[in-house]
């Protein structure tokens, strides 16, 4: 399987097997591009964890964590591998009106947006379905991106999560300067539990149409496959994932990538 350059396979897509096995996945399936989830790392050790990356030769395109998950050993080891996206989802703030919120999180990240910036790392916000109230309380793209304005961070655009938002061409085009990271996946219509993605070309998601936009916008970063839950479960994790590699690569040719 050859996977398109502008395309990388997320850890999260075999999120339930170890990092270890994550390695041996991608290294079957000759996967280069990778972006990381710090669960798995903290599991594995980062000195270790940072060992078997580099020794893989593995190209890491972003690594993600909750914001309590942003330990001192995190930031040493983007650097040690080569990744300068970090992203994270906002955290509940509590009931409170969603400005409180935004200024609670400017002041809570601001030290840690600092030292990434010094290393040379970006970071960024992604939004979340409303459905997780209790780790986010930004849900859509536009919300997202005035957040990234006032903490001076980028933003994360999941399609699973913001393909159907309004005016969502106009606000890429005219933000496209704080559009950090893509994360390409699918979604079947009638699926009411979160998560559940599928394959791409399994679902309803107009994957073609979105990457199109981003391109045409001026993103020049990398398309990152996230996709899980039951569906990807119940048949396992190596046929979905080269299904998506597989398509998204074909899309990226056609558009001329």
């Amino acid at each position: 399987m050859t996977a398109h350059s502008r395309l990388s396979v997320n850890s999260i897509c075999s999120i339930r097997q170890p990092f270890a096995d994550d390695l041996a996945l991608w290294a079957e399936l000759g996967i280069r591009d990778v972006g990381l989830i710090s669960p798995k790392l903290q599991a594995a050790g980062w000195e270790s964890g940072r060992d078997a990356v580099v020794e893989a030769g593995l190209r890491v395109s972003s690594m993600s964590a909750f914001r309590d998950e942003i330990v001192d050993g995190l930031l040493p080891f983007l650097v040690a591998v080569g990744c300068d996206v970090l992203y994270t989802v906002s955290g509940s703030f509590g009931v409170v009106p969603w400005s409180t919120s935004a200024e609670m999180f400017c002041k809570a990240m601001g030290p840690i947006i600092a030292s990434a910036k010094d290393l040379g790392v970006r970071l960024a916000v992604e939004p979340t379905n409303p459905l997780r109230s209790d780790v986010s309380f930004v849900f859509s793209v536009r919300d997202a991106m005035d957040l990234a304005r006032m903490a001076g961070i980028g933003v994360v655009v999941d399609f699973y999560s913001s393909w159907y938002e309004r005016g969502l061409d106009e606000l890429v085009r005219a933000n496209i300067d704080l559009v950090t990271l893509v994360q390409i996946g699918d979604y079947k219509k009638g699926t009411f539990d979160v998560p559940n993605r599928c394959a791409i070309g399994d679902g309803d998601v107009p994957v073609e149409r979105l990457l199109g936009m981003l391109l045409e916008a001026g993103y020049e970063g990398q398309f990152d496959l996230e996709i899980l839950g039951p569906t990807i479960e119940a048949e396992g994790y190596r046929a979905p994932i080269v299904r998506s590699v597989e398509r998204a690569s074909q899309i990226l040719s056609r558009l001329g990538v």
